[in-house]
C-alpha cells in the first residue's frame, strides 16, 4: 500500500484474506483503469460437475494461469445463465434457436462466430451434432470481445447427459422431468425449467428446495401467460420463448410487451436460425429489435438486406420481407 502517492487512499483500501486469496477494493477511479487494461487478458471459465446430490465442484480459471476451487449445491439452478442472462442494464438479452440440419460442421463454426458477434447471448438447439461445433467454437473464443454465447441443449431429456459431454453449457428440462430421479441422478450442468402453469412453477421450486432460478415460457401470440409468470419469484430469471418469423414482425411486439408489462429479462426466438441464407439477416432483425429503446417500429440501417431487396430500404418494422413465410398467431 505504501506505493500510492495519496497517503489518505490507504485508509480506503480494504483488504479480506481468505486461505491463499487476497481481495483488494479500491476506489473506483484507481481500479477501472486498470481492470480494463486487463480485459484482453484476463478469461474466466466455469467447470460445473454435478454429483447425485446436485453437489458441484465450481473450478474458476483466470488467463493469469490462478485458478480456485469451491463447491456448492446448486440443486436444478443456472447461476452462470442467471448473471449472463438478466442484464443489469436492463436490455433484454436474447437468445436464438437453431433448428436446421444441413450446414456442414464448418458452416455451424461461421454461423457460431457470426451470431456471438452479433450480440446474441445464448444459442439454443436440439441437434447434437450442431451442438457440439457451436460448443467448441463458442469455447475458442475465451479472451476475445465479444466473449462466448451460452450454448444451451433443447432437445430430448433423454440426450442431456450426452448434450452435457458435448460440450453444452445448460439444458432445457420440462417441469414433468422433476419427479424422474434416474435422470436428475445423471444430470450435469445448469438447467433451465420449462413451464406451462402455476403447478409447474410450484413443483418445480418445491423439489429444488426453492434453488430453481431460470425458467422458460411459451409465449403464443399476444397472449403472454401473465399467472404463470406472476408465480415465479422475483429474483429469478424468466425467459419469453416467442415463434420466429411472424407477420408484420409481432415477434419483436411481444417481446417488448413481455418486459413492460411482466418484468421479462430475456427472449428465446424460436427457429430463428434454420440453415439457410436469411439466418443472419433474421438475427439481426431480432436483435436489433429487442434491444432497441425505441417503439417497435423501429428501424433499421446498414444490415445485409437493406442492400439486397431483403428490406427494400430503410424500413420500418412491419414492412420487412423475408423469402422464408411468416406465420400469424392470434
Amino acid at each position: 500500500m505504501g506505493h500510492f502517492r495519496n497517503a489518505s487512499l490507504q485508509s480506503n483500501i480494504l483488504s479480506s484474506v481468505h486461505g491463499d486469496i487476497c481481495i483488494r477494493i479500491v476506489p473506483m477511479k484507481v481500479c477501472l483503469p486498470f481492470l480494463l487494461s486487463l480485459l484482453p487478458i484476463i478469461t474466466t471459465a466455469f467447470h460445473v460437475r454435478l454429483s447425485t446430490s446436485y453437489r458441484a465442484d465450481i473450478t474458476t480459471t483466470t488467463g493469469l494461469g490462478m485458478s480456485t476451487t469451491t463447491t456448492t449445491v446448486l440443486n436444478g439452478s443456472a447461476p452462470t445463465f442467471l448473471s449472463t442472462m438478466k442484464k443489469m442494464s436492463k436490455v433484454l438479452s436474447v437468445g436464438i434457436e437453431y433448428s436446421g440440419k444441413g450446414l456442414s460442421n464448418t458452416e455451424i463454426s461461421i454461423l457460431s462466430m457470426q451470431l456471438r458477434k452479433c450480440k446474441v447471448s445464448a444459442i439454443f438447439t436440439p441437434e447434437m451434432e450442431a451442438l457440439k461445433e457451436f460448443a467448441n467454437e463458442q469455447k475458442s473464443s475465451l479472451g476475445n470481445f465479444p466473449g462466448p454465447c451460452l450454448v444451451i441443449f433443447n432437445g430430448p431429456p433423454s440426450m442431456t447427459k450426452d448434450a452435457i459431454e458435448a460440450g453444452a453449457s445448460g439444458v432445457v428440462l420440462s417441469a414433468n422431468c422433476i419427479d424422474d430421479g434416474s435422470l436428475l441422478s445423471s444430470l450435469e450442468g445448469e438447467t433451465i425449467w420449462k413451464v406451462e402453469s402455476q403447478e409447474d412453477v410450484q413443483s418445480v421450486l418445491d423439489k429444488t428446495n426453492g434453488s430453481a432460478n431460470v425458467f422458460l415460457v411459451d409465449v403464443h401470440g399476444e397472449d403472454v401467460p401473465s399467472s404463470i409468470v406472476e408465480s415465479i419469484p422475483t429474483k429469478a430469471l424468466w425467459i419469453a420463448a416467442i415463434d420466429a418469423m411472424q407477420a408484420e414482425g409481432n415477434e419483436i411486439t411481444i417481446a417488448k410487451n413481455c418486459k413492460t408489462r411482466l418484468g421479462c429479462g430475456s427472449v428465446l426466438i424460436k427457429d430463428a436460425c434454420v440453415g439457410d441464407a436469411e439466418d443472419m439477416e433474421y438475427t439481426q432483425f431480432c436483435v436489433g429489435g429487442v434491444t432497441s429503446k425505441a417503439s417497435s417500429e423501429f428501424k433499421f440501417s446498414g444490415l445485409t438486406g437493406s442492400t439486397n431487396g431483403h428490406f427494400g430500404g430503410i424500413q420500418s418494422n412491419s414492412s420487412v420481407k423475408w423469402r422464408r413465410p411468416t406465420i400469424s398467431l392470434k
